[in-house]
C-alpha cells in the first residue's frame, strides 16, 4: 500500500507565539502516544522538543515564516528571528552553554536542527561560538564546554536535516506504484542511508554525553565526530540526490523542493572545511593515544556512555577529571590515554571476545564476526599509529586518521546496540541496523567482509517505511513527529 505523508494531529490548538496561519498541534502536559507499543512516556526533553516543533509550525505551510518555502527563499540570508513571545532559546541564557546537559539539549533542539541548517546556525550555533555576552565573566571550563557544545551541534544539525530529507525521499519511493520500473531498486539504498544516519547520530550523541561527564570526555570523540560525520553525510546526500533524480517524473513539487533542500544541506556540510580539517588534524595528534588505549587491558566499556536518552551530568563518566591526558587539541607527549579513547577502545575487543552461543540468531553471530574483523584492524593500526608523523600534510597520517575514525564509529555502533539490547530492545537494540552500519564501515575500510552474514536490508527498510507511515523521525529515539 502506498505510504502518504501523515497529517497533523487533531484537533489543532493555538500555541503562544506560533506563526500566524500555521497549523498548530496542541501542547499539553503530555506528548502524543509513543511510537512503539509499550514505550515509556516521553520525558522532559521530549516535551520541550514538541513545544519547539509546534512553535516552528507546519514546515509545508507556505504562509509559515519558519516553513521550508520561506526558509528556502531566504537562501541562508535574511533569516527570520524567533518570536520574543517564545521565551529563551533552548540553550538557555545566550552563550553560556552550561545551562543543561548537552545530551538532553540536542534532543530539545532537534526540531530546529531538522528544520533548516542555516536557521540552526543563526539561532544557536553561531551565538555559542561568539562567546559569553559582553561584560560577563566566563570561567575557562564554561568557555571550553560552550566551544565543544557548538562544535558538536554542527554534525548534529547535519544529521537531523539529512534525516528529514531521507523521510521525504523514502516517502516518495514507498509511494511508487509496485509495477513501476525501479520501484524497489532504491529501497536498499535508502536502508543503507538510514543505517549510516543512525550510526552518525549515535556517534554525535555519545560525544555529547561524554561532554557531560566529570572529565568533559576528552578530545577523541569531538575530533572524530566533527571529522567523520560531515564526510559521511556528504556521501549520503549524493545517494539521496541520485534516488530523487532517477525516480521523479512530472512536477512532484515536494520532491523537487527536497532536491533543492539537498543542495542546501550539502553546502552546509562543506561550509566549514576548516573545522573538518581541524578534526582530522586533532585525530592525527591523538593517534599515539588511540594506539595506547587499544592496548591497555582491564578497561571495560562503560554502558552509561552508550545509554542514549538516559540522564547525564557531572560524575556519570567512567573516569575522573584528572585522568584526561591533555587539553583541547591533544598533545603527543607521554600522557594517559584520553578518557573517551580508553572507553571506546575497549568496545571492539570486548565484542570480539564474546563467545558464540547456541541460541544466537544469525544476525547476532554475524555482529560478533564483524567485531572480530574490526578488532583485528584495530590491532593492526597500533604500530603505525604510534609512529605516524604529527602533521596533517603526511598522507600516511591522514589515512590512519581516516581508519581510526571509522573504527571509533564502529565501536559506538556496537556500544549503542548492545546497551539498547540490554535495556529495552526495540529497533535500536536489534541487530539489523548495526549489522548494516558495520558492513558499510568494513567496506569503507577495504577489508574483507566476514562470511555468512544475513542480509539486514529488508528489515531496515521495513522499519524506515513503518516510521514514515506512523509519522516517526529517522532518529535513534524513534521520536514521534507533529508534522
Amino acid at each position: 500500500m502506498p505510504l502518504t505523508r501523515p497529517g497533523p494531529p487533531t484537533p489543532p490548538a493555538a500555541v503562544a507565539g506560533a506563526p500566524e496561519g500555521a497549523r498548530r498541534p496542541p501542547v499539553r502536559g503530555e506528548a502524543p502516544p509513543p511510537a512503539r507499543t509499550g514505550a515509556a512516556p516521553p520525558d522532559e526533553p521530549v516535551l520541550r522538543a514538541l513545544r519547539w516543533e509546534a512553535l516552528l509550525g507546519d514546515p509545508d505551510d507556505p504562509a509559515n515564516p519558519y516553513g521550508r518555502a520561506a526558509l528556502a527563499a531566504a537562501g541562508g540570508a535574511d533569516l527570520p528571528r524567533p518570536d520574543p513571545a517564545w521565551g529563551p532559546l533552548p540553550p538557555g541564557a545566550g552563550a553560556r552553554g552550561c545551562d543543561e546537559p548537552a545530551g538532553q539539549l540536542v534532543r530539545v533542539l532537534r526540531p530546529l536542527l531538522r528544520r533548516d541548517t542555516a536557521l540552526a546556525h543563526d539561532w544557536v550555533i553561531r551565538p555559542l561560538l561568539t562567546g559569553a555576552p559582553r561584560g560577563t565573566a566566563e570561567p575557562p571550563a564554561a568557555a571550553g564546554h560552550r566551544a565543544r557544545l557548538a562544535e558538536l551541534l554542527v554534525p548534529a544539525a547535519l544529521v537531523a536535516a539529512t534525516g528529514d530529507l531521507l523521510r521525504t525521499t523514502a516517502r516518495h519511493v514507498a509511494a511508487l506504484a509496485p509495477g513501476r520500473p525501479g520501484a524497489r531498486q532504491w529501497q536498499p539504498v535508502l536502508a543503507a542511508v538510514f543505517a549510516d544516519l543512525l550510526a552518525c547520530e549515535s556517534l554525535t550523541a555519545v560525544a555529547l554525553r561524554a561532554l557531560d561527564t566529570a572529565d568533559g570526555g576528552g578530545d577523541v570523540l569531538p575530533a572524530a565526530t566533527g571529522y567523520v560525520v560531515p564526510r559521511l553525510v556528504g556521501g549520503l546526500l549524493g545517494d539521496l540526490e541520485l534516488v530523487l533524480n532517477d525516480s521523479l517524473s512530472g512536477p512532484a513539487a515536494t520532491e523537487r523542493e527536497a532536491l533543492a533542500r539537498q543542495s542546501a544541506i550539502r553546502t552546509a556540510a562543506r561550509v566549514d572545511r576548516t573545522a573538518v580539517a581541524s578534526g582530522r588534524a586533532r585525530l592525527i595528534r591523538l593517534l599515539p593515544r588511540l594506539a595506547d588505549a587499544s592496548e591497555q587491558p582491564g578497561h571495560p566499556a562503560p554502558r552509561e556512555l552508550f545509554r542514549l536518552g538516559a540522564p547525564t551530568g557531572p560524575g556519570t563518566g567512567p573516569h575522573d577529571a584528572d585522568a584526561c591526558g591533555g587539553g583541547h587539541g591533544g598533545g603527543r607527549g607521554p600522557a594517559a590515554p584520553a578518557p573517551d579513547a580508553t572507553a571506546l577502545a575497549a568496545v571492539l575487543p570486548a565484542a570480539a571476545g564474546r563467545p558464540d552461543r547456541a541460541g544466537d540468531t544469525p544476525a547476532r553471530a554475524a555482529l560478533t564476526r564483524f567485531a572480530r574483523r574490526l578488532a583485528t584492524e584495530q590491532r593492526a593500526l597500533r604500530g603505525p599509529s604510534r609512529s605516524a608523523a604529527a602533521t596533517a600534510s603526511d598522507p600516511a597520517a591522514r589515512a590512519l586518521a581516516d581508519r581510526q575514525a571509522l573504527l571509533l564509529l564502529a565501536a559506538v555502533v556496537l556500544g549503542v546496540q548492545e546497551t539498547a539490547a540490554e535495556d529495552h530492545g526495540g529497533f535500536l537494540g536489534g541487530c539489523d541496523w548495526a549489522l548494516l552500519a558495520l558492513e558499510r564501515v568494513v567496506r569503507r575500510l577495504g577489508v574483507p567482509l566476514p562470511g555468512d552474514a544475513p542480509d539486514p536490508v529488508d528489515a531496515v527498510w521495513t522499519e524506515l517505511a513503518e516510521r514514515i507511515r506512523a509519522g516517526v523521525d529517522c532518529d535513534v529515539y524513534g521520536t514521534r513527529l507533529l508534522w
